[in-house]
């Protein structure tokens, strides 16, 4: 089911078709030294290219977190309304840094300092994936791809939860492949637990997977439960807290707005965020009516719900027009949004890379599907977010919710072509 006799062959035949200097260039010595040493150059560009203050949405909640201890975001009326829309993960992450007493610009630094030890914390995960399948070379030279892809490199210098996801999401990926153990079962729950507080989606992604190794008969019950049980102690707290002012047990509530987003009256790749007079009568009134309910609260659950409706409203309407705008933000995601109004997506450096890694990502990944040596668990993984994210839309940074997987699958190609003797008339 996980190929296991490619890291054998692949070893055999990577002995064959390397140099030594090329096996010597990837060593344990020299990726340590390498991959350490680009964590400070990553640092250092960060105050070229990187965030310097926290913006946007992040700027709000940060503030009042610090200023007024609320998990909150709109403010109506002078009440800091409860949030609900966004995974407190990372907001209490960013927020652990403010009793450091610093300035913004010296406390935005420092979680992006974080931030890439984070991401070389990842790369280090992803050589160990990559470890389970294919010889030592191959992993190494892999990983240090991962870690320099531009905008993997790029996107630990900015305030955003992906470098936090990123590392969280490989290690639950290392531990769902490898578990044996009660205490890597208490490891794979610890990294589940904490993605799921960190995207909203990644719980229906949890639940698959224990649904996989039940059906594949790799997990036992009381391994299972011990899972499941370290998920549920680390997502308590936040069921509580919503359940105690939203009345439902849940986590986040955002999938509403997110699909509007994506499935708007004019549909935008990369997400509508603008509102027509009715929209706004009606967000209004929706706050009248919760104001004279004494209930200002709910604010967030209620918005959800009304996007909800107008999107479904939307493609009840006009369904193979959102269908055909599906496969748009399919091709958008899995290998390159021709439609992106993001700053610099165009740049050679950014594109070029996206494009050869989705192509060869999304073909290693065929490949793996027709091998009878397929990777069922990451292929498992792969097709849930090409699947669930085009539903809402695109922005660059979800590539990197699949970009391990993609040069996951990448390597595959390369260790078949290898094993497929492909090479072997250009080595004298």
């Amino acid at each position: 089911m996980s190929f296991p006799s490619v890291k054998k062959n692949s070893e055999k035949n990577t002995s064959r078709y390397l140099s030594p200097l090329i096996k010597n260039l990837f060593s344990t010595k020299y990726y340590l030294t390498l991959i350490i040493l680009f964590t400070f150059v990553k640092y250092l560009f960060s105050f070229y290219f990187g965030d310097n203050t926290f913006d946007m949405e992040w700027k709000t909640i940060y503030e009042n977190l610090v200023n007024l201890n609320s998990f909150s975001y709109y403010k109506i009326n002078d009440y800091n309304v409860p949030s609900i829309y966004m995974p407190p993960l990372y907001a209490y992450f960013i927020f652990i840094f403010s009793f450091l007493g610093l300035g913004e610009f010296a406390t935005v630094k420092t979680i992006i300092f974080f931030q890439c030890l984070l991401s070389t914390f990842s790369a280090f995960f992803f050589f160990k994936i990559l470890r389970i399948y294919y010889n030592r070379s191959i992993s190494y030279f892999a990983s240090i791809l991962y870690f320099f892809y531009p905008l993997n490199f790029y996107s630990a210098s900015q305030i955003s939860s992906i470098s936090l996801q990123l590392f969280l999401f490989l290690g639950f990926c290392y531990y769902f492949l490898t578990s044996s153990k009660y205490k890597h079962f208490i490891l794979l729950g610890f990294f589940a637990g904490l993605s799921i507080l960190v995207r909203g989606e990644f719980w229906l992604l949890f639940i698959l997977c224990i649904i996989f190794k039940v059906v594949a008969k790799k997990y036992y019950i009381k391994q299972i439960f011990v899972c499941l049980f370290v998920v549920l102690l680390l997502i308590s707290a936040q069921l509580i807290r919503n359940y105690n002012i939203f009345g439902h047990v849940i986590l986040t509530k955002s999938s509403g707005y997110n699909l509007w987003r994506g499935n708007s009256d004019e549909p935008n790749v990369n997400g509508s965020n603008k509102e027509n007079l009715k929209i706004n009568l009606d967000i209004e009134k929706l706050k009248n009516n919760l104001i004279k309910e004494r209930v200002l609260e709910k604010y967030e659950y209620f918005l959800d719900n009304y996007y909800f409706n107008l999107a479904i409203s939307n493609i009840k309407k006009d369904p193979v027009k959102y269908i055909n705008h599906y496969f748009d933000k399919f091709f958008a995601f899995s290998i390159v949004n021709f439609k992106s109004d993001y700053p610099n997506y165009f740049n050679l450096v950014v594109i070029v890379p996206e494009i050869i890694i989705s192509i060869f990502g999304l073909g290693g990944f065929v490949l793996n599907i027709f091998s009878k040596k397929r990777n069922l668990e990451l292929s498992i993984v792969l097709s849930y977010y090409l699947i669930i994210i085009p539903m809402f839309f695109i922005l660059p940074r979800y590539k990197l919710f699949i970009l391990p997987l993609y040069f996951f699958f990448a390597v595959f190609i390369f260790s078949f072509f290898l094993q497929k003797n492909f090479f072997k008339k250009t080595v004298k």
